[in-house]
């Protein structure tokens, strides 16, 4: 199978900062709030019964990591020294969610949802995430680079390069029209 080259400008992959969190309006951060202690409320319900599933150490990990972001925002409306260090534990605690947490939680929300009995609190627990990532400006990241991504295949296109590298799948070989199958009746 061929191979496609890429262009020789790689695409930057931006890296997660605390901007959006902290520009985010009173509403937004009562949102969070209020999402913590839905998570706080799930959390104490369902913890005797299950406490070894693998979505319940997920939900237990977004309780807490979420619980960490809230104290770092009460922090960052201090000094400025304050502030500076807070914005950065921000960056880099929405980073480490970026690589290590969101994958996991969303993989072990959706596994929830599939589970019959529990499919209701599988998707409160996929929006929640959903609104967190939002908030925290996670959903915008991943837009800026899908958009980077598809900037890159129009370029490949209008280089003809994919075409030189697909042509024949993309209908620039023999057509196969097929075989006339007839019915026995």
């Amino acid at each position: 199978m061929a191979t496609i080259n890429k262009p020789t400008s790689p695409i930057p992959v931006p890296k997660m900062t605390a901007e959006a969190l902290l520009s985010a309006s009173a509403k937004d951060t009562e949102s969070l709030t209020e999402i913590h202690s839905l998570l706080n409320n799930l959390f104490a319900r369902n913890r005797n019964q299950h406490r070894r599933n693998h979505w319940f150490k997920s939900l237990q990990q977004f309780r807490k990591q979420l619980g960490l972001l809230l104290q770092d925002l009460e922090n960052a409306s201090g000094t400025k020294k304050k502030k500076k260090a807070a914005e950065e534990r921000i960056a880099s605690r929405l980073q480490y969610w970026d690589e290590h947490c969101i994958h996991q939680w969303y993989l072990h929300f959706t596994q929830l949802v599939a589970v019959g009995p529990f499919a209701m609190l599988g998707l409160v627990l996929m929006a929640c995430t959903a609104r967190t990532c939002r908030i925290t400006g996670i959903t915008a990241l991943y837009e800026e680079i899908g958009s980077a991504d598809m900037k890159m295949a129009m370029a490949m296109v209008e280089e003809g390069v994919v075409e030189e590298e697909l042509g024949s799948l993309l209908g620039g070989g023999e057509e196969d029209e097929g075989v006339v199958v007839e019915r026995w009746e």
